[in-house]
């Protein structure tokens, strides 16, 4: 929710569609256009793949350059949004229509094919669960704008298809220069994500000027900035040495879980269910101070008692990196230490691949608000191809959704901390209708 404290602020999509909403907006002395929101972020800045279910920052900026085909309403029914209307019966299938005209951020028409592609690479990554259980697409031969899925209720379609790791891409999607239809074009390196608005977004350009996110190399480092007056979003908190003038908390959304996983190297601690027998018994209080939310109460405390072993972790992600380190020093005993090693982005994702690791610490990303969500997203994690015939649960406790898999849930990652005032709706997190206060 938009902070109460703010006067109400009219959506982007609201603003286009409502006549006369400029001079409301210049009413209340503010320009719904112009400015750059600044981020110090300590995850990887170097790509964005809204269809990855690991990408921290597709979850926190993926909406801003992609988006999903429909969105849900206040009572989380599906509306069109890059569709041309909600899914159609067809026989025993329901057919997808996109909007004609369709442009990416780069200028790439897009069409049923694209549609296909996105389908398909997204359901053999995050969203396997979600579109797993439809038959497959094929093209409607009288409209090129459409698709035909076998085996599918329109209702249940458009909800899937409004999640964002089902996001709509170009084909030959790259994620090291993302693009798709969302408010902003993106272009990134290995220490900057440059989001530009986009003026041919198909829902309406977005009301910054720019989005400009920074890698920072630590957790303090992020919060130096913001002290300094350098970004607008203190992660975690207000300040490093002391708290900056006018800075107010907020809570963001949830971007998904810190998760342990559990390889071959654990021996018979690698089973499933072992990653979250360890940590049941871990007191959250012991780190909420790293932005982790508490999950259900821990149960009785179980200690690694495997031999001595490395817990992995990506060495670009400084907020990963710090959990690691208190979660070997909670888990650790004399006689099985546990050590937290940084590895690189690719090692990482070949050992994960292959299991070849004792244990690692990741993130697995929110894929929805649907009670059947979070276990559909750590299926995905675990096994992409397992996710695609997931079992029939609305288990909301994620500690027991994960009593089959070899992983652990150890807390809730939510977009908090604190902000500098100039930003208007930060906490609605919607980026295409924020704006900078002048």
């Amino acid at each position: 929710m938009i902070r109460a404290d703010y006067p109400t602020v009219l959506g982007r999509r609201t603003f286009l569609a409502v006549g006369g909403a400029t001079l409301v907006a210049f009413g209340f002395g503010r320009t719904p256009e112009g400015g750059t929101l600044r981020l110090s972020i300590p995850w990887p800045v170097s790509s964005l793949d809204p269809h990855a279910i690991d990408d921290a920052i597709a979850s926190l900026l993926g909406l801003a350059v992609t988006e999903p085909l429909f969105a849900l309403d206040a009572r989380g029914r599906p509306y069109p949004t890059l569709a041309a209307r909600l899914p159609h019966a067809v026989g025993s299938s329901a057919r997808l229509e996109l909007r004609p005209f369709l442009k990416s951020g780069r200028g790439r028409p897009l069409d049923a094919r694209d549609l296909l592609f996105s389908w398909q690479r997204a359901r053999d990554r995050a969203a396997a669960g979600l579109l797993g259980p439809f038959g497959e697409p094929y093209h409607d031969p009288k409209d090129g704008l459409a698709l035909i899925v076998p085996y599918a209720d329109p209702n249940a379609l458009a909800l899937a298809l409004a999640s964002p790791v089902t996001a709509l891409v170009p084909r030959g999607f790259d994620p090291r220069r993302p693009d798709g239809a969302g408010p902003f074009t993106a272009t990134a390196n290995r220490d900057r994500l440059r989001l530009a608005r986009n003026p041919t977004a198909a829902r309406g350009p977005a009301y910054l000027d720019a989005v400009d996110a920074t890698r920072a190399t630590d957790l303090a480092d992020a919060l130096r900035a913001f002290e300094a007056g350098e970004v607008d979003v203190g992660w975690l908190g207000r300040g490093l040495h002391r708290p900056r003038a006018g800075a107010v908390d907020f809570v963001g959304p949830a971007l998904g879980w810190a998760i342990l996983r559990t390889g071959r190297r654990a021996k018979t601690w690698g089973a499933a269910g072992v990653a979250q027998r360890l940590l049941d018994g871990i007191d959250s209080a012991r780190l909420d101070h790293l932005g982790l939310g508490a999950l259900p109460p821990a149960q009785a405390a179980t200690r690694w008692g495997g031999d001595p072993a490395e817990v992995l972790v990506r060495d670009d992600s400084p907020h990963l990196a710090k959990i690691t380190g208190a979660i070997a020093a909670i888990l650790g005993q004399p006689g099985h230490e546990l050590t937290a090693v940084p590895r690189s982005a690719n090692d990482i994702d070949h050992r994960r691949r292959d299991g070849d690791y004792a244990l690692m610490v990741d993130f697995v990303r929110a894929i929805g608000t649907g009670p059947q969500h979070p276990h559909l997203a750590l299926l995905a994690a675990a096994d992409p191809a397992m996710a695609r015939r997931p079992p029939r649960t609305t288990e909301k406790n994620v500690r027991l959704a994960t009593r089959t898999l070899p992983l652990g849930v150890i807390g809730e990652l939510r977009l908090r901390g604190a902000e500098s005032g100039r930003v208007r709706g930060l906490s609605a997190w919607d980026l295409g209708a924020m704006y900078v206060s002048r």
